[in-house]
């Protein structure tokens, strides 16, 4: 009789590549996940699509009664979400064990960042510097920095919350990242480290490493750090190995996990974290011989482990979906920025060509489960549809507003006296105070104002507009940032605006507002579109600002 599995959240990447890990050695695959995506529609290897509720990922009380029912032999959590339901107090120990995963204490601790953190520098494991941080800490006295919720993932009353890392470039990132994103949450603030990803994929008996990969991340999305697109194998490292080691059995591990780590060009490894479950690049190691699906399943049901497998190294495996996001992103990426992870163009085409030398296959490829295979290059082909669809749609867009209602906008304002203009753009840090700062010195008879469609409020300018500010013979050290409403729209008599992202989201909130908006950039002999938003570069801070200089020159013919 064959095995019999249950993957929760089978429609992850690491869930897909499960189910056809285990359909093609015979096993019997049940499936459970809150979407329904590739994994129920195409794979041909799945016996049975299980539906369950979506309060807190899973309710524990369906998942124990299907356990009863069909007496899995392995149970694989392929999703942080699906972890966090196997770690419920209602899960009876029998069930837990099923999913061959570490004591529940030492779940917890790995994910927890602070908690992997002092564990390392416990056992001498490199870390980047750190500390516990809120919005009332004292700011960083050196930027970049990196702000990491202690957790990826938080429950409460039924929702599970996703949280994110953040890179503050800036004082001003720093504190609305902590008021708004991180308001209500532990965060952990470290510093930057500049260097390759590399992850240390492993299998555990009880505390004993039985299993060990390597692999480096070649593309991530997005572009400041994620998870891999593209990906290719190493050879093993003893440093990282011993390291990854000593972490997971002071834990006494049992089961898979990946050690995160960042490698300096000098060669220094700092632990990034560890990610207690299956991970989104799994396809790379059962592509290269290293079946950690299999493992799991020689562990449940108590058949001897294969001694550490011999895998080939140099080999590359992309997904291609994502990858084609990181192709777009890299694409239009300031490559001169040090905190993007962009490569030459060229090159990146050039990769391309890898799988017609064997180096290179795809995640959820698999000549036996083409369903599955069609069913990815339908979603990738749909999904860059939609995005030429939109772009011809924004292209016909930024014509309209260039040729046609711009001018007309142009004309009307030049046969009045206007007296109260608002400037927009989207956070009110950067372009629309130094634009209403720089008009109010020109036109001191003239009322204005500024404001932004982003909720945080009474945020400071970065340092970098303050300082163009002052070269315009400005300042903006008291200015705070304020949010947009119907109030400050109905009371300009125009409305100036940065770019097409200011229009389309005037359009959406304060449709009304349209009839007497203006782009600044139309002021200027070239009709500008766009007045780039220095934010997330600060280097093209002084070509926005004598943009807006010189533009607001030009509004002397409305304002008399």
């Amino acid at each position: 009789m064959p095995y019999k599995v249950l993957i929760l959240d089978a429609d992850s990447a690491a869930g897909i590549e499960t189910v056809q890990s285990f359909g093609q050695t015979g096993c019997c695959v049940h499936t459970a996940c809150l979407q329904q995506e590739y994994s129920r529609h195409q794979s041909r290897f799945i016996s049975r699509h299980v539906e369950l509720p979506a309060s807190n990922a899973y309710v524990a009380d369906d998942l124990i009664d299907l356990f009863r029912s069909e007496n899995y032999d392995l149970i694989v959590p392929a999703t942080e979400v699906s972890l966090l339901a196997m770690l419920s107090p209602e899960i009876p120990d029998d069930m837990y064990q099923r999913a061959v995963l570490a004591p529940r204490p030492s779940v917890h601790t790995a994910l927890n960042k602070q908690s992997v953190w002092c564990l390392a520098q416990r056992l001498g494991v490199r870390v980047p510097s750190s500390e516990m941080v809120s919005l009332g800490s004292r700011p960083p006295e050196v930027f970049p920095v990196v702000l990491k919720p202690v957790y990826s993932k938080k429950s409460e009353c039924g929702v599970v919350q996703d949280f994110r890392v953040t890179i503050a470039r800036d004082l001003a990132q720093w504190r609305a990242a902590l008021a708004s994103t991180y308001r209500d949450i532990l965060v952990q603030q470290q510093e930057y480290i500049v260097g390759k990803g590399l992850g240390v994929e492993v299998l555990f008996e009880h505390g004993i490493l039985r299993w060990a990969f390597l692999h480096e991340r070649v593309h991530e999305v997005p572009l400041t750090g994620g998870g891999s697109s593209y990906r290719v194998s190493i050879e093993l490292q003893s440093a990282l190995v011993d390291s990854a080691t000593s972490l997971l059995a002071a834990l006494q591990w049992h089961g898979v996990a990946m050690v995160e780590f960042k490698v300096t060009p000098s060669g220094e490894a700092y632990l990034m974290e560890i990610n207690p479950r299956l991970w989104g690049s799994l396809a790379l190691a059962i592509d290269c011989g290293v079946n950690f699906p299999v493992g799991l399943l020689c562990l449940s049901t108590g058949q001897p482990l294969p001694p550490q497998p011999k895998y080939c190294t140099r080999y590359f495996t992309r997904n291609i979906r994502r990858d084609f996001e990181w192709f777009r992103a890299n694409l239009r990426a300031d490559h001169s920025d040090p905190l993007l992870l962009t490569k030459p163009i060229l090159s990146s085409i050039v990769e391309w060509l890898r799988p017609l030398a064997g180096k290179e296959s795809w995640d959820f490829f698999c000549w036996s489960d083409l369903g599955m295979v069609l069913g990815e290059w339908k979603a990738a082909a749909q999904d860059n549809w939609r995005r030429c669809v939109n772009a011809i749609a924004l292209r016909g867009r930024r014509l309209y507003l260039r040729y046609i209602e711009q001018p007309l906008m142009l004309r009307k304002v030049r046969g009045r006296r206007i007296k109260k203009v608002l400037f927009l753009c989207y956070g009110n840090i950067c372009r629309s105070p130094l634009a209403a700062a720089v008009a109010a010195r020109r036109f001191p008879s003239v009322g204005f104002s500024s404001a932004g469609f982003y909720s945080a409020t009474d945020r400071q300018s970065p340092e970098f507009v303050l300082a163009a500010a002052d070269q315009l013979g400005v300042h903006l050290t008291e200015h705070r940032s304020k949010c947009v409403d119907a109030n400050r729209i109905d009371e300009a008599e125009l409305v100036v605006i940065m770019d097409i992202r200011n229009y389309e989201l005037l359009e959406k909130h304060f449709p009304h507002a349209l009839q007497k908006t203006l782009l600044l950039g139309m002021l200027l002999p070239e009709r500008q579109l766009e007045i780039s938003d220095p934010y997330e570069h600060p280097a093209s801070m002084r070509i926005t600002a004598s943009t807006i200089d010189c533009a607001i020159e030009q509004m002397s013919e409305f304002l008399r």
